[in-house]
């Protein structure tokens, strides 16, 4: 009897043993990993903070400004819609642009944000592919194939938001493949850019070639969608980082660029 519960007590031992060695492998491999995450930036573009990003936004002793004030309709309902401050954003930059160039219209909701935060005199161009056009679409293998997918489904819209609205006179609704759009009358004239449109690499970095081809010498790109979630968009904007200056706005899924410091 005495020597069955000497067996059964030197077993438990063992099992003992053999879990604590298997929680402390484990602690050892957790505390390793905390300790390199403060070497790792998740979002290697710098964050700036929204008061540093135009002088609109800049703060006083109560907080942000009256001259952030801008129009706005909340993204409730909005098919692909920005969360409510990336749209404060984007409409507070749009108050001292004349000329506004969209990739990647969707809904048009963002599209008549923009141009209800204009000067009469504005003009604002906006792209997306014809409905019908969207078999001519072209991504290589290499293109992330949900953002594929995700492109033709923000593309459905042949009507939009601003229609029927007074921002309509100031819109240029252009129906074209990003890719085969010939930029070269507002090379140079565009003061502001959004590209929000395929989310796929070789649309990204299109895009982003005629915008910086476009960009006026005050003129400013925003891009969206700088997230992990977004992974063409996201690596190709830290390898474009490397090569001019670029600022991830705090608590948005937005990056600018900008020719000139404010």
């Amino acid at each position: 009897m005495l020597e069955q519960f000497l067996i059964v007590l030197i077993v438990i031992n063992i099992i003992m043993m053999i879990i604590l060695y298997a929680v402390s492998a484990r602690m050892l491999k957790l505390r390793r990993q905390k300790k390199r995450s403060f070497n790792f930036k998740p979002y290697p573009i710098p964050q700036m903070q929204l008061s540093s990003i135009a002088p609109c936004f800049a703060l006083n002793e109560y907080g942000v400004g009256a001259d952030s004030m801008v129009f706005f309709i909340g993204g409730e309902g909005v098919f692909a819609s920005l969360s409510d401050r990336e749209t404060w954003v984007l409409a507070g930059l749009a108050k001292s642009a004349k000329t506004i160039f969209e990739f990647g219209t969707c809904s048009g909701k963002t599209t008549h944000v923009m141009a209800l935060n204009t000067d009469d005199d504005a003009r604002l161009y906006t792209l997306t592919i014809h409905p019908e056009k969207l078999n001519e679409l072209t991504f290589p293998d290499t293109d992330d194939d949900h953002h594929k997918d995700m492109a033709e489904l923000e593309a459905k819209f042949d009507k939009f938001y601003y229609e029927g609205h007074s921002t309509e006179k100031k819109i240029n609704q252009i129906f074209s493949d990003s890719k085969d759009y010939d930029e070269t009358d507002l090379i140079g004239q565009v003061d502001l850019i959004f590209i929000d449109g395929a989310h796929t690499k070789s649309y990204v970095e299109s895009d982003t070639n005629k915008a910086l081809r476009m960009l006026s010498p005050q003129g400013i790109i925003v891009w969206h969608d700088y997230k992990l979630d977004a992974p063409d968009v996201f690596h190709y904007l830290n390898e474009l980082s490397r090569t001019i200056e670029m600022v991830h706005v705090k608590d948005t899924d937005m990056v600018i660029y900008r020719k000139h410091s404010i």
